[in-house]
């Protein structure tokens, strides 16, 4: 699991500086890297090793500041001005030119001038080699963990398979580090062209099914072998929070870019699906429903979520409400 938390760090802090947003500072000290700590002894070296275990909550500060800046735009810069939108994102870090500084004795020095490249972007990768491989490859993962156990449903005890033991992707706090991560992904890569297109209904996709749906076999089924509707409710709250986290960078990098005009008129139904999603989450959590695993801060996040996804599909859907049809 630790290892898994250090790939999906890479992967945040990576795209974040590739697209020239800023990073948490880090937390350990300069003193740790040349402090010699193979010559303590065994409990007070394992002490030290465990001090710099706060690195796992690197991705979650991230997505906080990401969700609290989501939450707190009541009006998108693409209400007001969506032609200056769409010029930023035509002029967003242009290559500089270069030029010599020198005698020119003729015209056939200008043409042998060495040419640079510009600098790699995280818009011009992330739709290609980033995040749409990471999506369609967990969809091809989870496909064949939840194959795996179907063939072993009919076996007991410790015969059957299951996908998300501890340590395993489908495990809940695996499973949501990487829907953290895959919204700090989708974030930054929100002046992509492929965005609108491709990132944004992928990725909403991701979040409404993971959200509503068991990914593990075993745990719909349950110890008795019988599926009841309550089962199929349930889900972990962490999961649950990572997945309405996700929905709401979504929705909010749609109305900043084009209002959400693509995103409502061409993937309607989805739209109105995460709206009912969010309404019925919201709508449980206000009756006093507890959800599995949450309480304490874990709810207050998972509220706070839900309310942020209602607000953006009502603003989504009171702009587009009469060009959205319905193709049932």
């Amino acid at each position: 699991m630790d290892q898994r938390f250090v790939v999906l760090n890479a992967l945040a802090i990576g795209a974040r500086e590739l697209a020239s947003l800023p990073i948490p500072a880090s937390t350990v000290s300069l003193e740790r890297a040349v402090f010699p700590s193979k010559s303590l002894p065994g409990p007070l070296h394992a002490k030290y090793i465990r001090a710099g275990d706060v690195a796992s909550d690197l991705v979650p500060l991230i997505m906080d500041q990401i969700t609290k800046k989501a939450l707190s735009s009541e009006q998108s810069a693409a209400d007001s001005h969506p032609e200056l939108v769409r010029e930023r994102r035509l002029r967003i870090q242009k290559p500089t030119s270069i030029t010599v500084v020198g005698k020119v004795t003729n015209s056939s020095s200008q043409t042998q001038r060495p040419r640079y490249s510009p600098d790699m972007r995280f818009i011009d990768v992330a739709a290609e080699f980033v995040i749409v491989p990471l999506i369609n490859r967990f969809w091809a993962f989870l496909r064949d963990e939840q194959t795996r156990e179907a063939r072993t449903s009919h076996r007991e005890g410790s015969s059957r398979y299951r996908g998300a033991g501890t340590g395993l992707i489908l495990n809940p706090l695996v499973l949501a580090q990487l829907l953290r991560t895959l919204a700090i992904l989708v974030n930054a890569a929100q002046n992509a062209s492929e965005w609108l297109a491709i990132i944004a209904p992928d990725s909403l996709e991701l979040s409404v099914t993971l959200g509503t749906r068991t990914v593990s076999h075993i745990d719909a089924i349950g110890d008795e072998g019988v599926q009841t509707a309550e089962d199929r409710q349930i889900q972990e709250a962490s999961v649950l929070t990572s997945a309405l986290e996700l929905a709401l960078v979504v929705l909010d990098g749609a109305l900043e870019i084009d209002g959400g005009q693509i995103l409502c008129l061409e993937h309607t139904t989805l739209v109105l699906g995460v709206g009912e999603w969010a309404g019925k989450v919201f709508g449980s959590l206000e009756k006093g429903l507890k959800v599995q695993g949450g309480g304490g801060l874990h709810e207050v996040k998972l509220s706070r979520a839900a309310a942020g996804v209602l607000l953006k599909v009502d603003e989504l859907t009171s702009k587009w409400r009469r060009s959205m049809l319905d193709t049932r």
